[in-house]
C-alpha cells in the first residue's frame, strides 16, 4: 500500500514538475538560448542521454526539476549570443516565469473544468471550513459517526452515542478513551448506536473491528445548554444540549444567534442531545419588541394627540407592526386624514386618533427596540462532530472567471502561510502541526485518487497552483528570486556580481533542501 502511494506521488507530481520545467525550456528555446541539460528532479544525476545539443536527464532527489542554459556556469560561453545573460532583461524575465505561468495556466484549466462538472469545494484553511458549513455547502452532524466500514457490527453512517456507562461522547478525551480501549488487545466496549435507518442498537466492539472502521471527529465550538429555571428554554433543554441551528441556519457565533433570531419572531431551533440525538423546537415565539417612539415634534399633531417620548408603537390602523420602517411605509402618502396609534404606556394599552399635518406628517421619530430573547443560559464548548457530505461546485458558462476568483484568492493564502511556516521555521527550527512535504503529500495523493476524478482535478490543480505561487516567491534558488536580481538591474542599472548572486541562490538551495528534509522527517514520524 505505502508503495502505491509513492508510485501515484511521483507519477501526479512529476506531471507537474514536467508542465514546469517545459515552460522555461519553451521560453528558452523560442528566445534562441541554448539549454544544455533538461532535468527532471535535483542532482545527482542517476541517468541522461544528450539529444542535441541538450542532454535530458534523470536526477535523484525526484521533488524538484530544472532547466540549465548556456550562462549558468559563468566560466563557459561568456561571449555567446546563446548565453541567456547576454539577451535583454525582459527576455530573461520571461524565462525566468514561464515555468510559474505554466503551472498557473494548468491550475486554471484544471479548475475552470473542475467547475464545469462539478467539484468539492475549495478550502485550504478553518475560515473557509466554517464559512462552508455556514451557507451549507459542507455537512456535519453532531456525534461520532463512521465513516468507513468493512466489519457487520457498524455501517457507514452509524453515529457512536455512548460509551460502556452510558455517558454521552461529549469530548475529545471521552472519544479517545473509546479508541484506546478498543485498540487493546483483547477488550471491548459496549456502545449505543444511531443506525443509518434512525433505530437505536447496542452493540459490543472489540479492538480488531475497530481496525476495521474509520472515524474522522472534527471538534466544533458550539453553545451547550446549562439547566436554568430561569431560561427561556428551561422546560425544553437538558443541561448539555448542544444548539445546532436556527431556522436551518448553522450556530457558531453570539452573532449567529441573534441575527436570527432577529428575523422572526417564530422560529426553529435544532438542538442535539447527547447519548439520544438531534430534535427540533418547532415554532418558539418571542417577545416581540415594538417600534418606540424617540421624539416628538413641538407643535406637531402627534404631540397636540398625546404622543409621549417613550411610547411603545404596536399597531397602525389596527395592524399589528414590529419594525419602524413598516410603520413608514404603512403611513406615507396616505390619502386619510388620520392615522391611529395603538401604543403601549407603562404596561396600558392606548388609542390615538393623529391627523396628518399639512406635510402629510403627524410629527413623530421612530427607532426599533434592541431584541431581547430572554435567558439563553448557553456557554461555548468544543462538541464532536462528523463530516458526513458536500454540495460540489457547478458553475456553467462562468467557470472560467470563478477559476481566477479562487486561484487569486488561494494564491494568496498560499504564498501567506509558506512565508509565515518559513518563518516558524528559521526562528525556532519547528514547522506548525498539519504542514506537509513529500510524504504528507503522497499519502493525500492516494486517498485523492481513490476518491474519484473530479477530486484528483481539484488536488492536481491546487498542487500546481502552490507550486506556481511558491516558486514566484523572491526567495534564493526559486524562480522569484532569479527575477528579484533581473527586476534589480532594471531599476538599479547595474548587474549584481555573478559570483554573490550564485553564493545567495546556492545558500538558499542549501537552506530549502534542509526545509524540506525537516518536513518530510516529521512526515515519515507521523506514520508510527
Amino acid at each position: 500500500m505505502f508503495f502505491l502511494r509513492i508510485v501515484a506521488f511521483l507519477v501526479i507530481f512529476s506531471v507537474i514538475i514536467l508542465i514546469h520545467e517545459l515552460g522555461h525550456f519553451w521560453a528558452a528555446k523560442k528566445a534562441g538560448i541554448k539549454v544544455e541539460e533538461f532535468g527532471f528532479g535535483l542532482p545527482p544525476r542517476i541517468w541522461g542521454i544528450k539529444k542535441g545539443e541538450t542532454i535530458y536527464s534523470i536526477n535523484w532527489i525526484p521533488f524538484g526539476g530544472f532547466v540549465r542554459m548556456l550562462g549558468e556556469d559563468p566560466s563557459v560561453g561568456k561571449k555567446s549570443k546563446r548565453n541567456i545573460f547576454n539577451q535583454s532583461l525582459r527576455v530573461q524575465a520571461w524565462v525566468v516565469v514561464a515555468g510559474v505561468v505554466m503551472n498557473f495556466l494548468l491550475a486554471f484549466v484544471l479548475l475552470t473544468f473542475g467547475f464545469l462538472v462539478g467539484i468539492e469545494p475549495l478550502i485550504v484553511d478553518e475560515k473557509d471550513f466554517m464559512s462552508a458549513i455556514s451557507d451549507g455547502t459542507v455537512h456535519v452532524e453532531p456525534g461520532i459517526t463512521v465513516t468507513e466500514s468493512s466489519d457487520s457490527a457498524l455501517q457507514k453512517g452509524d453515529v457512536i452515542l455512548t460509551l460502556n456507562d452510558g455517558s454521552p461522547i461529549l469530548s475529545i478525551e471521552s472519544f479517545e478513551t473509546l479508541v484506546s480501549d478498543l485498540e487493546e488487545g483483547g477488550s471491548s466496549v459496549t456502545v449505543k448506536v444511531k443506525g443509518v435507518d434512525g433505530g437505536v442498537r447496542v452493540e459490543t466492539l472489540t479492538g480488531t473491528q475497530l481496525e476495521n472502521l474509520t472515524f474522522q471527529p472534527l471538534y466544533l465550538d458550539r453553545f451547550v445548554y446549562l439547566e436554568n429555571a430561569d431560561s427561556i428554554f428551561a422546560s425544553y433543554l437538558n443541561t448539555g444540549d448542544v444548539l445546532i441551528q436556527v431556522n436551518g441556519k448553522e450556530i457558531f457565533a453570539e452573532d449567529d444567534i441573534f441575527s436570527s433570531l432577529s428575523a422572526s419572531n417564530q422560529v426553529d431551533l435544532t438542538f442535539f442531545r447527547p447519548g439520544e440525538g438531534e430534535f427540533v423546537i418547532k415554532g418558539m415565539k418571542f417577545e416581540e419588541k415594538y417600534p418606540v417612539v424617540n421624539n416628538v415634534m413641538p407643535g406637531s399633531t402627534a404631540e397636540k394627540a398625546g404622543i409621549q417620548s417613550g411610547d411603545q408603537v404596536t399597531a397602525i390602523n389596527g395592524e399589528e407592526v414590529l419594525d419602524a420602517a413598516k410603520i413608514i411605509e404603512m403611513t406615507k402618502g396616505s390619502s386619510a386624514s388620520s392615522v391611529k396609534y395603538t401604543i403601549l404606556r407603562n404596561g396600558e394599552v392606548k388609542e390615538l386618533n393623529i391627523p396628518f399635518g399639512e406635510d402629510g406628517l403627524i410629527g413623530v421619530v421612530l427607532s426599533d427596540q434592541l431584541p431581547y430573547f430572554g435567558d439563553l443560559s448557553f456557554y461555548k464548548s468544543y462538541v464532536p462532530h462528523s463530516l458526513t457530505g458536500f454540495e460540489k461546485e457547478q458553475h456553467g458558462i462562468s467557470a472560467p472567471v470563478v477559476a481566477v476568483k479562487e486561484m487569486w484568492r488561494l494564491g494568496k493564502l498560499t504564498a501567506v502561510m509558506f512565508v509565515n511556516v518559513l518563518g516558524n521555521f528559521v526562528s525556532g527550527g519547528a514547522v506548525p502541526d498539519g504542514v506537509s512535504g513529500p510524504v504528507g503529500i503522497a499519502q493525500m495523493t492516494f486517498v485523492t485518487i481513490q476518491a474519484g476524478f473530479a477530486a484528483l482535478i481539484r488536488f492536481v490543480a491546487l498542487l500546481s497552483l502552490s507550486l506556481g505561487v511558491i516558486n514566484i516567491l523572491p526567495l534564493p534558488a526559486l524562480d522569484g528570486g532569479r527575477l528579484f536580481f533581473i527586476l534589480f538591474q532594471a531599476v538599479s542599472g547595474k548587474k549584481a556580481d555573478p559570483k554573490i548572486e550564485g553564493f545567495i541562490h546556492n545558500v538558499g538551495f542549501f537552506f530549502l533542501i534542509c526545509f524540506l528534509l525537516y518536513i518530510t522527517f516529521n512526515d515519515v514520524i507521523n506514520l508510527f
